[in-house]
């Protein structure tokens, strides 16, 4: 994304996307962090291809990609979209803020503890997995939900009958042996790394 810089302005006053996050947005704080160089796009913005968020951006409309998202190729990358998010998966280590609904084909996993993970609208996707992230979201349309921090077996066994066991650290040895990948989340790099190489992610309907 970093290559899209030409097509942003640099955001050096950030306190009116900061009121309208509102107080309790933590992603507010990043905002107001002087040593993050916010880039901003005005109005809806559609990207016809995968994106490495490197950058902290403010999209003030519609963000809509033809691909995936993975903020954390290159340097890690933070994302406010004051309007819809519609993805073919996002897979996020950085912060990331929604404004309106996210939607997602495949997969949405938010990772890490030092970031956050905020949609102000529903969250809609094939799968819906979080670890170890603090998460404010309300669910939409999900074929399975992992939470973030203590998921219940009900969830890790629902993400298991519709995840390639690849997806799993493990997986693909127990799966030669006639074995299910063990009771887990889906690992975060496996799942990075097949989306990069064009892999599915998901079992075959």
């Amino acid at each position: 994304m970093s290559s899209w810089r030409a097509r942003f302005d640099r955001l050096a006053d950030t306190s009116a996307v900061v009121e309208r996050l509102g107080s309790q947005a933590n992603m507010a704080d990043y905002l107001r962090d002087t040593g993050i160089a916010w880039q901003y796009h005005a109005g809806d913005l559609v990207v016809p291809e995968d994106v490495a968020l490197d950058i902290a951006l403010v999209v003030d409309g519609d963000l809509i990609v033809h691909g995936f998202v993975d903020d954390y190729v290159h340097d890690i990358g933070m994302l406010v979209v004051l309007g819809d998010l519609v993805v073919r998966d996002l897979v996020s280590w950085g912060s990331v803020y929604v404004g309106g609904d996210l939607r997602a084909e495949g997969i949405v996993y938010g990772y890490y503890n030092d970031y956050t993970f905020e949609v102000e609208g529903a969250v809609h996707a094939r799968a819906l997995v979080l670890y170890d992230t603090s998460a404010s979201y309300t669910t939409g349309e999900l074929e399975v939900e992992v939470e973030s921090y203590q998921p219940p077996k009900a969830q890790l066994r629902a993400a298991r009958d519709v995840f390639v066991p690849q997806v799993y650290d493990g997986g693909a040895k127990r799966a030669r042996k006639g074995l299910p990948p063990k009771l887990r989340r889906p690992s975060y790099r496996r799942v990075c790394r097949r989306l990069h190489e064009g892999k599915p992610l998901f079992r075959s309907a």
